[in-house]
């Protein structure tokens, strides 16, 4: 047993004198330097682009409500329908207009009578008169009494058009070419002029103007981008503008900023805007939401790829190469970009080699190495 012992002890120690001897024999290979594409930063232009969430409206945007109070007797259209001017669209019970201007009508044929009679008495007055058979006072009073007659008549003819204004009141008709809402009444219902609700909102969606938010701060820098003075000469500077859906739908006519509020909202610290466009598919209406897109190009500035820098809590850092080694830097960059760059205000200069692309994966201080870009633009 303790022969067995010593044997395995033997071959134990054997093995690790041969282990130790081979590593002894062997050298340490090198670290290789990291590889990654490099960029050297120049000046080039730019296109960027600005949006500003918006909401879209008719050119004109019509409550249509009654001017009288009635039962609601007909509906003439069906709800988001185009409309001509002028096509009546809902008829309010007439019953009792009807009546109204019969009434007057008849008021009209008494004062009429009333005023005949006063004509004929004013007449033998006058004759009497002549003849020195009355006196002056009774003429004077005849006089009177066709005057008071003749007002009567203009007064009765007054309520007769008035009632056949209210009557005219109560065929609702559209105020111009366009399309209605949703109707909010429905027959039989109770509509008065100082109702809570409207019966339907009509609009044009020819043209569409969208309204959209704009900060103190975002106004000032477009002021400065565009090199201008004033609002009025900022419109006449900016750009036509893409109008897009929530959804990513491009509008295909491009449209205009045409308006900038000159008051600054309490609520929210800033202004509005507001863009026109051509709807001639009318794809869009009243209050449909999405947002425009400014494009703006920036001439001789620095222009890095996203891809290139880190964002840590809100410093964006990217690695210049410096004597083969990456030196950690943070730059100031603009607020708005094209999706796939950044443009430098300060912390690069032209001339400088960066690290393009993996910044997320580089440690200040690392050796680096450019990566080779074969034929093909495969790299190596």
């Amino acid at each position: 047993m303790r022969q067995r012992l010593h044997h395995i002890i033997y071959i134990v120690t054997a093995l690790t004198l041969s282990i130790l001897c081979t590593n002894c024999g062997e050298e340490t290979t090198p670290t290789a330097k990291d590889c990654y594409r490099l960029l050297r930063v120049q000046r080039q232009d730019i296109t960027l682009n600005r949006n500003f969430s918006v909401k879209m409206e008719g050119v004109y945007n019509i409550q249509v409500r009654p001017l009288v109070s009635g039962r609601l007797a007909k509906i003439l259209v069906n709800e988001g329908a185009h409309v001509k001017k002028g096509q009546p669209l809902f008829v309010i019970d007439q019953s009792p207009y009807i009546a109204a201007v019969d009434a007057a009508k008849a008021q009209v044929g008494t004062a009429r009578a009333a005023l005949s009679s006063a004509q004929l008495n004013l007449d033998g007055k006058e004759k009497l008169y002549a003849q020195q058979m009355v006196g002056e006072s009774d003429l004077l009073r005849a006089r009177h009494a066709k005057e008071e007659a003749y007002a009567q008549l203009e007064a009765a003819q007054a309520e007769l058009e008035s009632a056949r204004i209210q009557l005219g009141y109560t065929t609702l008709c559209s105020p111009a070419d366009g399309v209605i809402g949703m109707i909010e009444y429905r027959v039989g219902d109770l509509v008065e002029p100082d109702g809570e609700l409207y019966m339907v909102i009509f609009s044009d969606n020819k043209y569409l103007r969208a309204y959209g938010a704009l900060s103190e701060k975002a106004l000032s820098e477009l002021l400065q981008d565009f090199n201008c003075n004033s609002t009025d000469e900022l419109l006449e500077k900016l750009p036509p503008v893409t109008l897009y859906t929530n959804w990513g739908y491009q509008f295909e006519e491009k449209g205009h900023i045409d308006a900038i509020s000159g008051i600054v909202e309490q609520d929210n610290g800033g202004t509005y805007i507001r863009a026109t466009f051509h709807n001639s598919t009318e794809i869009f209406r009243n209050g449909s939401n999405g947002y425009i897109e400014l494009p703006y190009v920036r001439h001789k500035v620095i222009v890095i790829p996203q891809e290139a820098t880190v964002d840590i809590h809100n410093k964006y850092i990217v690695y210049k190469v410096v004597d083969g080694k990456a030196v950690e830097t943070e730059v100031t960059i603009l607020p708005y970009n094209d999706g796939q760059n950044f443009v430098v205000t300060s912390g690069l200069e032209p001339g400088d080699v960066i690290i393009a692309e993996g910044a997320g994966f580089v440690e200040n201080g690392m050796e680096v190495t450019e990566k080779k870009v074969k034929k093909g633009g495969n790299p190596s």
